[in-house]
Order: structure tokens, then sequence, then C-alpha cells
């Protein structure tokens, strides 16, 4: 495809096309004809000279009987995500804060007693 220029990817989509091909017993004449391109042409896709394009591979796909995703490398597996933080630790850091604004306040004059520490009962 005009503009794009192959790549690694390219290279091995190429091998892994040239693979299903002998694996399916199919010259590269017929495989060529059935996406109507030259047997030197599909020769550069084969080889990852040139990039294939998604229909021409689908056809290929069908005409060798593998599955599509046969021919790219496998998706990398995602990171695991972390699970969200529990309940307890939640509560924990809660009353952490709860702590530090009490003692904030404390500071600065605004509690005076004992009340004052009741409206965070795990401060009392």
């Amino acid at each position: 495809m005009a503009g794009q220029p192959a790549t690694d990817v390219d290279v091995r989509i190429g091998e892994r096309i040239c693979a299903a091909r002998i694996r399916a017993r199919l010259t590269q004449r017929t495989v060529a004809a059935a996406i109507s391109v030259s047997a030197a042409q599909l020769q550069k896709y084969e080889k990852g000279t040139n990039r294939i394009s998604a229909i021409a591979l689908s056809i290929i796909a069908k005409l060798t009987g593998a599955p599509i995703a046969s021919f790219f490398d496998a998706p990398e597996t995602p990171t695991p995500l972390t699970a969200p933080q529990t309940v307890d630790r939640a509560r924990e850091q809660l009353l952490r804060a709860a702590d530090l604004y009490v003692e904030a306040r404390l500071v600065a004059g605004d509690v005076v007693g004992p009340r004052s520490l009741a409206l965070v009962p795990e401060a009392a």
C-alpha cells in the first residue's frame, strides 16, 4: 500500500501467510489469483516487503482454513488491575485523616473539650 512502509509486523504476518499456504497445499499462483494480485506481489506479501490489506488477508484465511487471528501476534496480556481498597483499609485511612483533623483543630484552639471530640467517635 502506497505511503505505508512495511514493518517487522508485516514480515511476521508474511511468514504466517506463507506457512498457511504451504499447509493448505496451495501454490502462490492459486492464492494470488484468489486475491487478484500477481504471484510476484503475493511473494512480496509473504516476505513482508509489502503490506497486505485486511481484505486480502481475510480471503487468504478463508482459502487456507486458518483463523484470521493466527496471522497476528498474540495480544499482550494486560497487567491485572489492582483490587480496590478494602473497606477496612479505607476505614483506617479515614480514621487517620480524622485524627489529623482533630490534632489540627486542637493546635488551632478550636477544640476545647471532650464534647467537641464526640463529633468523631473514633477519636474520643
